[in-house]
C-alpha cells in the first residue's frame, strides 16, 4: 500500500514538472535529458570501454598557492635532511688524500700518529668547506661534513684501544676546539697573504723549524687546490665528483 502511494506521488510530481517546463517554453530535449537513466559504472559498452586498473593514472594537482607553499617548505627543510649524506660523500673525498705517508710523514718528518692524521685531514676538510661556503645551503652541508669528520675521529680512537667513553668525549672536546682554531687561522691566512697562511700551517700542521721548504710547498698546494675547487660546480662537489691532487715537490 505504501509503495503504491509513493508511485502515485512520483507520477504526480513528474506531471507537474512537465507542465512547468512547457509553461516557460523549455525545449522538449531538456525534459528528455532528465528522463535518461544513468549509465552503469561498470558498463563495458563501446561508448565507454572499461580500462584496466594498470592504465588508470591518478594525478594530484595542487592549486598554485598550495604548490608554492610546498616548494618553499622543501627549499627550507630539504637541505637539512640531505646534509648528512652530502657531508659523508664530501668527507670521503677529503679523507682519501694521497700524500699522508709520502709527504706528511716522510718529507715533513711528522710522526705517524692519530694527531698527525687529524691535523692534516683538517686541512683538506677546511679546503672543501671554503668552496661549499659559496652555496646558500653551506651551513647545513658544512655541518654534515664536520660531523662525519669527528665521527671518523671517534671511530679511530676506539679502534686504537680506547674503551673509556669519558676519555673519548674529553678528547673530542679538545679536538673540536683545536679544529675551530685551525679553521680560523687558515681563513685568516687565506684572506690576507701567503706569509700569514704559512704561519697558520706552521702552527697547526708542520710545527718544525727545519721544514720551511715543506711549508712553502703546502702554501702553494693549498692555493692551487682551492682554485681547482672553485672551478668545480657545487652539484659535482656535493656528489663527490672531485679529488685532491698530490703535493708537488
Amino acid at each position: 500500500m505504501l509503495a503504491r502511494s509513493a508511485n502515485l506521488c512520483r507520477t504526480a510530481y513528474s506531471a507537474r514538472l512537465r507542465q512547468c517546463l512547457w509553461t516557460v517554453g523549455a525545449r522538449p530535449a531538456v525534459f528528455a535529458l532528465s528522463q535518461q537513466q544513468p549509465r552503469s559504472l561498470y558498463s563495458s559498452s563501446p561508448e565507454d570501454p572499461a580500462k584496466p586498473a594498470s592504465e588508470i593514472k591518478k594525478t594530484l594537482v595542487l592549486p598554485p598557492s598550495y604548490a608554492d607553499t610546498v616548494r618553499r617548505l622543501l627549499r627550507r627543510f630539504l637541505p637539512q635532511y640531505q646534509s648528512l649524506a652530502i657531508g659523508k660523500v664530501v668527507y670521503e673525498a677529503c679523507s682519501t688524500y694521497p700524500d699522508f705517508k709520502e709527504f706528511w710523514v716522510d718529507d715533513c718528518q711528522l710522526p705517524e700518529t692519530f694527531q698527525t692524521w687529524f691535523s692534516t685531514t683538517s686541512l683538506y676538510v677546511w679546503m672543501a668547506m671554503v668552496r661549499i661556503r659559496a652555496d646558500p645551503n653551506a651551513k647545513y652541508y658544512n655541518q654534515g661534513l664536520v660531523d662525519c669528520f669527528f665521527r671518523d675521529a671517534e671511530k679511530k680512537m676506539r679502534a686504537s684501544g680506547i674503551k673509556s667513553s669519558r676519555i673519548v668525549n674529553d678528547t673530542l672536546k679538545d679536538l673540536v676546539s683545536s679544529f675551530k682554531g685551525t679553521v680560523m687561522s687558515l681563513d685568516e691566512g687565506f684572506a690576507r697573504s701567503d706569509a700569514v697562511l704559512a704561519a697558520a700551517i706552521w702552527r697547526n700542521l708542520v710545527p718544525a723549524d727545519d721544514n720551511i721548504l715543506q711549508i712553502e710547498r703546502v702554501v702553494r698546494y693549498t692555493r692551487r687546490q682551492i682554485q681547482r675547487l672553485d672551478q668545480c660546480a657545487i652539484d659535482d662537489l656535493t656528489a663527490g665528483g672531485f679529488a685532491f691532487e698530490k703535493i708537488e715537490p
